[in-house]
């Protein structure tokens, strides 16, 4: 009896196997998306574009601010040169303003100096801060992605923004792909605040 059940159960095994492997197979659903698109037409993305844009013009600003101080110290330093040689001068005087001459010039070298560093330092701080700030962003984007093609039950969706080194599309071609860049548009941006709202905070 005990060898009867065994290859009843082999029997059933088998079958089921065999429906596995030699079953019609489910199409797979596919749709693509523009990620490029989704990033650059998602609100918060605009927004911290625009912040990190005042941060590059207060930055600008300051440097601006750093080279007129030095401009002017160089101006100062020509003045005193040119004075010191004047012949009228005794030799005690024109040293007097040639030393002047030489501690501006001194001066403004190692603010310039300082200034080129202080500007490596603020650019390298932007670019890592708008980094790790796109990166956020990014990866709210592929969490909806995620969240929203399982509840649709997607089996792949592509991005069709994506290169290769040889700039060619990763994705050329998906049969019965279904693009998705509009909905999820929709989506990532139903939390945007509206033109009113915007100006109601502008004028706070």
């Amino acid at each position: 009896m005990m060898k009867v059940f065994k290859k009843i159960s082999l029997l059933c095994i088998s079958v089921a196997l065999s429906a596995t492997l030699f079953g019609e197979e489910k199409e797979d659903k596919i749709g693509t998306v523009n990620m490029q698109k989704l990033m650059n037409s998602y609100y918060k993305t605009v927004e911290v574009r625009q912040e990190f844009e005042g941060y590059s013009e207060g930055i600008q600003a300051d440097n601006v601010a750093r080279l007129k101080t030095i401009e002017e110290l160089i101006n100062e330093a020509r003045k005193l040169q040119k004075q010191g040689e004047d012949p009228s001068l005794s030799r005690e005087k024109k040293n007097e303003f040639f030393k002047k001459a030489a501690a501006k010039n001194q001066e403004a070298q190692a603010l310039g100096k300082d200034r080129q560093e202080w500007i490596k330092r603020k650019q390298s701080a932007l670019r890592e801060k708008m980094s790790l700030e796109f990166d956020a962003l990014r990866s709210e984007i592929i969490a909806v992605i995620q969240k929203s093609g399982d509840e649709q039950g997607y089996d792949f969706i592509f991005d069709r923004s994506g290169s290769s080194g040889a700039r060619v599309p990763l994705l050329s071609y998906a049969k019965d792909a279904t693009d998705l860049t509009g909905l999820f548009l929709e989506i990532v941006n139903k939390d945007a605040p509206s033109p009113t709202e915007e100006k109601g905070t502008d004028s706070e």
